[in-house]
């Protein structure tokens, strides 16, 4: 006869109430055999086992919502989208607080060098700035669809469609980056690349031994990644809200990304990279650039309106732009330009 556990048994095994086992058996998460006699409930060790499960759920603060959806459908994909939601749910949370960390501290500074009648309007513009920068990272869309293009994105660069032929240097542009990164460097060096999409910039880094993490905002795009390459470490993130600690890498690389944000976006990724990269380390970006407003005009003048509406449709950086925010933060810019739009620039 297999073992069975009363209700008290259950809770002193498991260290919690007997009131949050009746919640979950009323939820639909156990079904504790009943006894027909007294209709005492009896738990098996199965229920055990599903019990055991629901706790490190909730220890991970997934709702009962979820919780009953995984239960009812305990696959790999399911398991492991419902682990992104969550992921997303707390670095959400913890970006909001570490801009209500610096949104304090700066505040406070300026109340300190206030006088007794003008500390409130210091109060005023800090919570104002907080509030744009936030609505800026929070509003950011992926108007491109980068999980329905996950699957064909590989075979989509090979075959270089559009009228601006963006990846005739592909490959190039992505050794490059490597090139650059790696230069004076030792292999024990973290690496984070920022949108590493289905790993081909990655693939250099893993093949060489170093210590590489990749972020992109595209769920499947990490899916494609995690399939080519097993041992890479992915993690849902973007350049607004990465999900890592102060000073984490010395480098950060990144390819084909930056020109899906807008000026704004780009001051507010720049603050985000030099967040989590070391104060000696450096940022490599390999992306669709202008060196200037002049260059960029001259080059759109001699463009079809076709790839006019191209480059439209997205955000191709200045390199004066990058230069003049990395300075604030005292970084320097050196590039090299791969072709009429590609750049390699490194900012140290």
């Amino acid at each position: 006869m297999k073992k069975q556990y009363s209700i008290n048994e259950i809770a002193q095994i498991l260290n919690i109430s007997t009131n949050k086992l009746r919640f979950y058996e009323k939820k639909g998460l156990i079904n504790p055999v009943r006894d027909d006699t007294n209709n005492y409930r009896y738990y098996t060790e199965e229920n055990l086992v599903k019990i055991q499960t629901i706790l490190m759920y909730r220890t991970l603060n997934l709702t009962i919502k979820d919780i009953q959806n995984l239960m009812k459908n305990c696959t790999k994909n399911n398991t492991i989208n419902h682990f992104y939601n969550q992921w997303e749910v707390i670095n959400d949370e913890m970006q909001r607080m570490r801009l209500i960390k610096t949104c304090l501290e700066e505040t406070m500074d300026l109340i300190y060098e206030s006088d007794e009648y003008n500390f409130l309007n210091s109060i005023i513009k800090s919570v104002k700035k907080l509030n744009d920068i936030q609505k800026i990272k929070n509003n950011w869309k992926d108007r491109w669809n980068f999980d329905s293009w996950a699957k064909t994105y590989d075979e989509s660069i090979k075959e270089n469609k559009g009228k601006l032929k963006i990846y005739k240097n592909y490959e190039k542009i992505l050794d490059e980056v490597f090139k650059k990164a790696i230069e004076n460097t030792k292999n024990d060096m973290k690496l984070l690349e920022i949108g590493v999409g289905t790993g081909n910039l990655a693939k250099r880094f893993l093949e060489k031994g170093y210590n590489i993490i990749g972020v992109d905002q595209s769920r499947e795009m990490l899916n494609i990644a995690k399939e080519k390459f097993p041992k890479l470490k992915l993690r849902l993130g973007e350049f607004l809200k990465l999900p890592f600690e102060n000073n984490a890498f010395d480098c950060i690389v990144s390819s084909y990304a930056l020109h899906h944000l807008n000026d704004e976006e780009k001051k507010i990724a720049i603050k985000e990279m030099l967040r989590v990269l070391k104060l000696d380390g450096k940022i490599i970006i390999g992306d669709l650039m202008f060196e200037n407003k002049k260059n960029k005009k001259e080059i759109l003048d001699s463009f079809t309106q076709e790839q006019i509406v191209e480059v439209e449709d997205e955000y191709y950086s200045n390199i004066d732009f990058l230069k003049e925010e990395f300075k604030k933060h005292g970084k320097k810019i050196n590039y090299t330009r791969i072709d009429q739009l590609n750049y390699v620039v490194k900012f140290y």
